[in-house]
């Protein structure tokens, strides 16, 4: 092996170690923060899930939000929905599928597109996605807590997560990089 070559492959070991350490060791990007909304902004407290419903259901957001399925008019094909907080009707609507039902203050509060209408003899169910919630700066922060099925609201008091502080497991794109480096550096060494 010449000269030039071993100096290449120290530089490239050294650059990948040192790639390696500082991805290790960076801050993780929070969401939120890099969109440039804080907590005291248009904080997304759900973002993009679905929900089901049957008829005579609701479903509570956080906040003390609640969307509730009144009737379905079958031959139509349209929902009669309510939205309540703590108890007080705050709009009602009749829809179709593909409508978006919205509830705004100052700001975007709720955004829930009525995706699909079940009807059979048993009853109907009613799919609603994507559903967004905002912050809402007029009520305290909610407790938000984490799960990982999208479709399960359990009460638990004892949970008090942060959205903002949130991360998901995994490799940062430095990690990758450095951990492809590596495969590739290890594969030309052994053929050599």
């Amino acid at each position: 092996m010449t000269f030039l070559k071993r100096i290449s492959y120290a530089f490239f070991t050294l650059l990948l170690l040192s790639t390696m350490i500082i991805s290790v060791n960076a801050e993780p990007l929070r969401i939120n923060e890099a969109l440039g909304m804080g907590m005291n902004q248009d904080t997304v407290l759900i973002n993009g899930t679905g929900i089901f419903l049957t008829t005579g259901a609701s479903w509570d957001f956080y906040q003390n939000y609640s969307l509730s399925v009144i009737s379905v008019n079958q031959d139509k094909k349209q929902v009669w929905l309510k939205l309540l907080h703590d108890g007080e009707l705050l709009k009602d609507e009749i829809m179709s599928e593909g409508d978006i039902f919205v509830y705004s203050k100052s700001t975007e509060i709720l955004n829930i597109t009525v995706d699909t209408i079940y009807i059979n003899p048993g009853g109907e169910l009613i799919t609603f996605k994507p559903v967004y919630q905002y912050m809402d700066k007029d009520y305290p922060e909610p407790e938000i807590e984490e799960t990982t099925n999208n479709y399960a609201q359990e009460e638990d008091s004892n949970s008090t997560a942060n959205p903002s502080s949130a991360q998901a497991g995994g490799f940062t794109i430095f990690q990758a990089l450095a951990c492809i480096s590596a495969l590739i550096l290890c594969r030309v060494a052994v053929k050599k």
